[in-house]
């Protein structure tokens, strides 16, 4: 494997730990549901953490466009705010609504749409060809602890 589309081992493993927190409170949410209690403070764990993370997956694109352009594209800097939106409402929507499971699936379909752009970017190099690599890792980790979540959540 070539330097460029090697994950370094710094990204990787910090990557894999950020993941540990999404599946503490699907493991948490396990332990309530053989336990037949509540699983609110989990949920709201979970949803505080995966906007978190879908937050910081947009600031990672705006600090992309505004290192590698003299006059950042206006539009690209736009989309990288729309994370922000996306964990934002999810929270609004748990928080406000009680309606955990709704906000779970606004959170996989933020986290998957910046999938798509992340890993289209690293292919057209406008990002390095490791991180859609690694974003395929991370995504596939994120997307499915919240799925998991719904399913927990919809048998407790």
């Amino acid at each position: 494997m070539s330097d460029k589309t090697k994950i370094p081992a710094s990204a990787l493993y910090f990557g894999l730990a950020g993941l540990l927190p999404f599946w503490a409170p699907v493991a948490a949410s396990l332990w309530s549901l053989s336990a037949d209690r509540s699983n609110a403070a989990e949920a709201w764990i979970f949803t505080l953490y995966a906007g978190l993370i879908l937050t910081f997956l947009g600031g990672v694109r705006w600090g992309a466009e505004i290192v590698q352009q003299d006059k950042p594209d206006g539009r690209v800097l736009a989309l990288s705010i729309a994370p922000s939106l996306i964990a934002l409402l999810a929270g609004l929507v748990h928080f406000l609504a009680g309606a955990a499971v709704a906000a779970w699936l606004l959170l996989i379909i933020g986290l998957f749409l910046q999938y798509r752009w992340d890993t289209n970017s690293a292919r057209s190099t406008v990002l390095p060809i490791w991180y859609g690599r690694l974003r395929v890792i991370l995504s596939v980790g994120a997307i499915s602890a919240c799925a998991a979540m719904v399913v927990i959540t919809r048998l407790i």
